[in-house]
């Protein structure tokens, strides 16, 4: 039985071993890093496009064609919340995405386009936040966040097998006992600490 808890443990690691290195990077990069508005941030790339904008469709229709034909890849559709008008009465879609920004501002016969690159860090720190609660059109994003899903429900299954081999130890093991006590004991002072 102890064999087959061993070879779950390794097997349930192995499968999250990558997501869980992200989530640790990503977890002293947020611990570091300063606060949003004090980062530097990189630099827009600007440019236009030709493009008829269609009389006959309201604001949220004309976004989303604009969104699909023009839209970065991993963008969502947009919401209503990301639309406004520009003091000269132009249409600006913002799409937010896991590689930054693209703003979009609707002309009579061309769009204007703006796009700001997420640095890599901060890409890492908004993918690896990105849950099934978030909806992507973009296969790869949706199995990304199925992968990190699965990492989480692996993590579990991990300090359960490891909780269960400690057991199978008829707990002998001193240090596991003193790490287990520990350990519950600073998740207790962090919770209470929180609330």
């Amino acid at each position: 039985m102890r064999t087959l808890i061993q070879q779950v443990h390794i097997y349930l690691s192995l499968l999250s071993f990558s997501s869980l290195c992200v989530f640790g990077v990503i977890g002293v990069y947020a611990t570091m890093a300063p606060k949003w508005e004090d980062r530097p941030q990189p630099p827009a790339k600007r440019w236009e496009v030709p493009f008829a904008a269609p009389k006959d469709l309201d604001d949220e229709a004309l976004a989303e064609s604009v969104r699909r034909q023009f839209g970065p890849p991993l963008s969502s559709p947009v919401a209503q919340r990301f639309l406004r008008h520009t003091p000269a009465g132009r249409l600006q879609i913002d799409l937010f995405h896991v590689n930054g920004l693209t703003r979009i501002i609707v002309h009579e016969d061309h769009l204007q386009l703006e796009e700001s690159r997420a640095g890599a860090l901060e890409y890492l720190n908004r993918i690896h936040a990105t849950t099934i609660r978030n909806p992507s059109s973009d296969w790869r994003l949706r199995a990304w966040v199925w992968y990190n899903e699965l990492a989480v429900w692996s993590l579990l299954g991990m300090a359960l097998t490891g909780i269960l081999l400690w057991l199978t130890l008829r707990l002998t093991h001193k240090g596991a006992f003193v790490a287990s006590i520990l350990g519950a004991a600073v998740f207790l002072l962090i919770y209470w600490r929180l609330q």
